[in-house]
């Protein structure tokens, strides 16, 4: 009988021993979400990219057959020869200062996340990508070309956003970015071969666009954004959206691995070399869910513009979590020279401008 207890005691303290082993399982797989930190499937499937020009704007993929709109396969087998665009199947949580390089490109980093043995915490690794034409990499880029006949002030429509596809919200589309680089100009009358070419290199200027600035799903209101100690106001009580949030992006290949929470809210802003890994990134335009606005994007040369677009998910933003992770979205782009969706009031602006 003596037995018989002490097997009994010690089954229930093997129990308690596997619950207690279940519950810190469960703590460290809901404990923190930036990055897709539990490495569930991280894919985006179904990408579908649409970019618009309308209103005396014309778009193209390799400066010599002018359209009104460009879709996937203008951009995967229309565009120039020697062109570097991808657009994989599949896209993972990447990261970018925003900071054009001398070769005209953004710098993306992606990342290897992975629990310190001791502390129990995720560590941070990350890796420089490189634009690699076709269905290869982890984000989005092409080349585009705008032609304009005058001087004109681009905006960006209100029909311009990142959407969710299906009927599941996850909050993918709130993590998204896009990036302008702006390549340079030429006149319409230049060959082709002179306007693919163009590179203004590290003077590029960069526009870069953050959509749905205001969402958040409720996780990360409740988890994520308090996890990380980032907070969140919302612009009008029980409106459940809330005002922008600030974040720092990737500049470095951070390895040795470092903090994944203090890399994410900038309070791990350099690594054991005093290298700086991360920079404050303010996008130049902000627009909100369900976007009905139309916003200044810029000031076009008669002749060519060669832009480079970037489409990706930011690993930084707070909305990149593992909920989010399985996700369709569609990224849908239209420019117009009118600043608003009436043209009596564009042309009333433009004369008294």
């Amino acid at each position: 009988m003596e037995k018989n207890k002490r097997e009994k005691k010690k089954n229930k303290g093997l129990r308690s021993l596997i619950l207690l082993l279940f519950l810190t399982i469960i703590m460290f797989g809901t404990s923190t979400y930036a990055w897709f930190t539990a490495n569930r499937v991280v894919t985006i499937n179904s990408l579908d990219v649409h970019v618009e020009a309308s209103n005396g704007i014309q778009i193209s993929t390799n400066a010599t057959a002018w359209k009104s709109v460009i879709t996937n396969p203008d951009i995967k087998t229309g565009a120039y020869s020697g062109n570097v665009n991808q657009v994989p199947q599949e896209v993972t949580a990447v990261s970018t200062d925003g900071v054009p390089t001398a070769a005209g490109r953004l710098n993306m980093y992606s990342s290897f996340i992975d629990n310190d043995s001791t502390t129990g915490d995720y560590n941070i690794k990350t890796i420089l990508e490189t634009d690699t034409q076709g269905t290869e990499g982890k984000y989005i880029a092409f080349d585009i070309f705008l032609r304009v006949d005058s001087d004109q002030t681009i905006y960006l429509t209100s029909d311009s956003d990142v959407t969710k596809i299906g009927n599941e919200e996850r909050g993918l589309k709130n993590a998204a970015r896009v990036a302008f680089v702006n390549l340079g100009h030429a006149a319409s009358t230049a060959a082709a071969s002179t306007i693919t070419a163009l590179n203004t290199g590290a003077s590029s200027s960069v526009i870069m666009w953050e959509p749905n600035s205001d969402a958040h799903t409720d996780v990360v209101v409740t988890s994520v954004a308090p996890d990380y100690s980032v907070t969140l106001t919302e612009t009008s009580t029980g409106s459940g959206l809330y005002n922008p949030v600030a974040y720092r992006g990737i500049k470095y290949a951070i390895d040795p691995a470092l903090d994944l929470r203090g890399v994410v809210n900038g309070t791990v802003t350099t690594d054991a070399s005093s290298n700086q890994i991360s920079a404050a990134v303010t996008p130049t335009i902000r627009t909100l869910q369900n976007n009905a606005v139309y916003t200044q994007f810029a000031t076009l040369q008669a002749g060519v513009t060669k832009f480079r677009v970037y489409m990706w998910i930011e690993g930084q933003d707070i909305d990149c979590e593992n909920n989010a992770t399985g996700s369709d979205i569609s990224y849908k782009i239209q420019l117009s020279t009118q600043s608003s969706a009436n043209p009596a009031a564009s042309s009333a602006s433009s004369s008294n401008g």
